[in-house]
C-alpha cells in the first residue's frame, strides 16, 4: 500500500469520528448505536493506517506518530461516552422492565414500586 491509500484510511477514520460526534444524541439509543457503528468503522480504518506505518509503507515521522496518537485518543474519548450511554440505557431498561420511564409533575418517577423507591431516592 502506498502512502496515499493509507492516508485515505486515516482521513476516513477522522471523518467517521466527526460524523459520529455530529450524530450524537444521548437520549436516542438508535443514534447512539449508529455512533458506535461509525466509531467501529473508524477504528478499522485507523488500524489499516497504523499497520501501514508499522510496516514502513508510510514513513513514521514525528508528525505522523503524533497525528496517529491524537486520533486514537479521539476514538478512546468518544467510545467511552458511547459505552457509558449504552450502559445507562441498559440499566434504565432493566430497572423499568424495559418500559420507558414516566415522570409525574414533581419530576419523580411515576408508578415506582415500593422496593425501588427507597433505592432511587436514597
Amino acid at each position: 500500500m502506498t502512502p496515499a491509500p493509507a492516508t485515505a484510511h486515516l482521513d476516513r477514520a477522522r471523518s467517521g469520528i466527526r460524523e459520529a460526534l455530529a450524530a450524537w444524541d444521548a437520549a436516542d439509543l438508535s443514534r447512539v448505536e449508529k455512533c458506535c457503528q461509525l466509531l467501529s468503522t473508524a477504528v478499522g480504518d485507523l488500524r489499516v493506517f497504523e499497520s501501514a506505518v508499522r510496516t514502513g509503507e508510510v514513513p513514521a515521522s514525528d508528525e505522523v506518530c503524533s497525528t496517529l496518537m491524537a486520533v486514537k485518543m479521539e476514538v478512546v474519548a468518544a467510545t467511552r461516552v458511547v459505552d457509558a450511554c449504552v450502559a445507562f440505557h441498559r440499566g434504565l431498561a432493566a430497572r423499568t422492565g424495559e418500559a420507558p420511564p414516566v415522570y409525574n409533575a414533581d419530576g419523580c418517577l411515576a408508578e415506582e414500586s415500593e422496593g425501588l423507591e427507597s433505592e432511587v431516592h436514597a
